[in-house]
């Protein structure tokens, strides 16, 4: 008698390796259906980010095409090639790249005093009983008051000119993000505080190390809502205080019934205020790598 192999010791009869199914062919259903599914995500987020680029020119070229059938009234919606001859024209002589800067800068100083003033209070009124019972009460009694409606007063106290239009800002930048930066920290457990102070943390490495950076996505979302709004305050501050800036255009374009150079300074507008989110929002992500956040 002869001794059996070491071959067919390991294998049962009638099956080889050869024939072994692997993990990935043991369901060859569920593994084509995932691969469709995973294609068809791929396909649907290509489309998604297609329509997304394509929606502003298609929205043009409807406009376009209603104002030349005359279906639109070209004294209030001239068609947009028209417009771009008016932003040529503001390009080649300056006035839009000048209204750009001096909004901007009243609009960037405004917004970092504001910045800078609403987390030093946010801060002290999230971690100190003492503060919050003394400086909240105020903040929630006068945040409904519009922040417009205190431009004559500021303007009574520093005069014409910038420093009204900065110093509106800041305090409309001031509320959201103070406001918001409290809720922040007052939503960290309190036990991460307390293994702080049983490591005889400071005051300011707790704040430093524990309430910033867990408040951080309140913080950051408080900075995107802070500057819309100030675009707001900024272009609304600018219709009746500035005589120079985006604002400005867009009130005299009115006196003068001429909407091109308005239509154009809207335009900005709302480009500056898109590149402000995309700004923001890679500061976010570039502070907080953990946290994945939704792209513009």
């Amino acid at each position: 008698m002869h001794a059996p192999s070491s071959t067919n010791l390991a294998m049962p009869a009638g099956r080889s390796a050869r024939n072994e199914p692997t993990p990935a062919d043991a369901h060859p259903a569920r593994t084509l259906k995932r691969g469709e599914g995973k294609a068809r995500d791929d396909a649907t987020q290509r489309m998604q980010k297609l329509l997304r680029l394509a929606s502003p020119f298609l929205l043009l070229a409807i406009w376009e095409l209603l104002a030349r059938l005359g279906i639109l009234d070209v004294r209030f919606f001239p068609p947009p090639s028209t417009l771009v001859g008016t932003a040529e024209q503001m390009l080649t002589d300056g006035s839009l790249a000048a209204a750009v800067a001096d909004s901007m800068i009243r609009l960037v100083i405004g917004f970092c005093l504001g910045a800078v003033a609403g987390c030093l209070v946010g801060v002290c009124v999230g971690l100190s009983g003492w503060f919050r019972s003394l400086i909240e009460p105020w903040l929630i009694v006068t945040y409904p008051i519009p922040k417009l409606a205190i431009y004559p007063l500021l303007v009574l106290i520093v005069g014409l000119g910038d420093a009204p239009i900065v110093l509106l800002l800041a305090i409309a930048v001031f509320y959201i993000v103070s406001l918001n930066l409290t809720a922040g920290i007052a939503s960290i457990r309190p036990v991460i505080y307390d293994v702080g102070r049983d490591s005889q943390a400071s005051f300011m490495q707790i704040v430093l190390t524990i309430a910033l950076p867990a408040s951080l996505p309140h913080l950051f979302v408080a900075l995107e809502i802070a500057s819309g709004i100030a675009f707001i305050v900024l272009i609304a501050a600018e219709f009746v205080g500035a005589k120079t800036g985006l604002g400005s255009i867009i009130w005299s374009s009115w006196q003068l019934f001429d909407v091109g150079p308005m239509y154009v300074a809207i335009l900005a507008i709302s480009i500056l205020g898109y590149l402000s989110t995309v700004l923001l929002r890679a500061t976010g992500r570039l502070l907080m790598p953990w946290r994945r956040t939704h792209r513009v």
